[in-house]
């Protein structure tokens, strides 16, 4: 992944995530599962007003508690009046879509011409164009031995045809 592809899967801009990542002396990587913490922590700072640690920590234990359908608790008070609740299978489905429109749409074009595609039945493709492919499938039908004798003999066919044109 790219640097503009993890923002995007974050839900984040590249700059709120390389601040942040400064803040938190933690390297910043490109990939998914980088992309899918730093989703939960811009989420739990911007929407719930968490400070920046505090929101790290919460996002390190809710992504790494075992996957249950249950919603997990991220943090709570020490006397248990208060408790941050997260609904990882929402999140992640969430995360999964922003993962998809990073991955489409953030994808940098690659330079030069665009090689054309080909399909991987040649024979099909040519029967559709319209090329008449009886004889190369009755060829493809034979051993690669067959199909050299094949060749050899219309190799002295063509000759003896020159030989008799002279």
């Amino acid at each position: 992944m790219t640097a503009r592809q993890t923002a995007a899967a974050a839900a984040a801009d590249l700059k709120w995530l390389t601040n942040s990542a400064a803040l938190l002396c933690r390297p910043l990587r490109y990939h998914a599962r980088e992309a899918k913490w730093w989703g939960l922590v811009r989420l739990l700072v911007d929407r719930l007003g968490l400070t920046l640690k505090a929101a790290a920590d919460a996002a390190t234990a809710v992504l790494h508690t075992p996957h249950s359908r249950a919603p997990i608790d991220a943090s709570a008070d020490p006397s248990g009046s208060a408790v941050l609740v997260v609904d990882l299978p929402r999140y992640e489905s969430i995360f999964l879509a922003n993962l998809s429109r990073a991955l489409v749409l953030e994808t940098p074009r690659r330079r030069g011409r665009t090689t054309r595609r080909t399909t991987r039945d040649a024979v099909s493709a040519a029967s559709r164009y319209g090329v008449d492919i009886d004889l190369v499938r009755s060829a493809l039908q034979r051993t690669p031995a067959e199909r050299l004798e094949m060749l050899d003999a219309n190799v002295a066919f063509v000759r003896g045809m020159k030989r008799e044109a002279k």
